[in-house]
């Protein structure tokens, strides 16, 4: 009979408390669910506890991760499959490792199991921002939803969303920071935001231009004095706009717009802030700061997007083969 203080519930709740004192509430989740799913498996396997549990066992638990895992109702090839089982695996890989390394502090195990292991991280999705065309037909929708908005509460709508989608393209705000930001967090006379709790907790100032500025400036006029030292963002009701809320609002937008076949979200609009302030600055580590990465490598992904834009200029109208005819002019 297992006792109580080594077996897996046991245990995860304890790693579970643990991660709690050290990190923010998602990555508590994050780490938490991979953990638990796997100790689900191995109690099916009759793997009663961690100490009997091998390097084999592990490995076992990868193949049937990554063999479970399909989409039969998408049909993206092969490559797609192959990309998912790999990010799946990595996932796991890395809430398991951190399970398994908490209870060797804690002594419940000798050694992890997994210490010899290594597992790449999948390679990062092509980022693809929104164009130009894309930003026009949104804002289109937004100016249409400002002309038709009849009451004050329509126009603080209207005011709102404008402001959202505003301040996501020109501030590379993720989407729970510009959720929790409040009205205090925005000055508009040094066209700052302040993000006070970003990823790992991390604080940081990001700007804005003018047209967000002036955006801002009419929400915050029509948004109800009442709800002052609140949220930045509120529902018709007057309650907190959430992070869904914020999605949803995006949603809309890109389907009145039309745009319902362009892949991406909220985070797309951050991919568009970082490629387009590379190509209007050219400063990496600028850019670094503003978007609160905390290595250059992950700033790195959008320079590669911009250099080949830059490369693709010169095949305006032209190709290689016109090149040669033109060599072939000339000689």
């Amino acid at each position: 009979m297992v006792q109580k203080h080594e077996s897996w519930q046991w245990l995860l709740e304890g790693f579970k408390y643990e991660l709690e004192a050290q990190v923010r509430p998602k990555t508590v989740e994050y780490y938490y669910d991979h953990a638990r799913i796997f100790a689900r498996w191995a109690e099916s396997a009759g793997i009663v506890q961690p100490r009997l549990l091998s390097r084999r066992d592990l490995i076992a638990f990868f193949h049937h991760i990554s063999n479970g895992y399909r989409r039969p109702e998408q049909n993206n090839g092969p490559s797609k499959e192959v990309h998912r089982a790999e990010s799946l695996r990595w996932h796991y890989y890395r809430g398991i490792k951190r399970f398994l390394s908490w209870l060797v502090t804690e002594s419940y195990l000798d050694h992890n199991p997994l210490e010899n292991t290594r597992f790449k991280p999948p390679k990062d999705p092509p980022i693809e921002p929104y164009t130009q065309e894309h930003k026009d037909k949104l804002f289109t929708v937004l100016e249409h939803d400002w002309k038709v908005a009849k009451t004050l509460r329509q126009q603080m709508l209207a005011a709102r969303d404008r402001a959202v989608i505003s301040l996501l393209l020109e501030s590379g705000l993720r989407l729970q920071e510009l959720a929790d930001l409040r009205v205090q967090d925005i000055d508009l006379s040094g066209h700052m935001v302040r993000v006070w709790f970003g990823k790992q907790g991390k604080s940081r100032i990001t700007g804005f231009g003018p047209q967000t500025r002036k955006a801002l400036w009419r929400y915050l006029s029509l948004r109800p004095a009442e709800t002052e030292g609140a949220k930045l963002w509120i529902t018709e009701e007057g309650r907190p706009l959430t992070s869904r809320g914020i999605q949803e609002i995006v949603r809309r937008l890109k389907r009145d717009a039309g745009l319902q076949h362009v892949r991406g979200l909220v985070h797309k609009c951050r991919h568009t802030f970082a490629t387009h302030f590379l190509e209007h600055t050219g400063d990496m580590k600028a850019c670094q700061t503003l978007l609160g990465h905390a290595t250059l490598h992950m700033t790195q992904r959008y320079t590669e997007y911009v250099e080949a834009g830059h490369a693709l200029k010169y095949f305006n109208g032209t190709g290689p083969l016109d090149w040669m005819k033109d060599v072939k002019k000339n000689t």
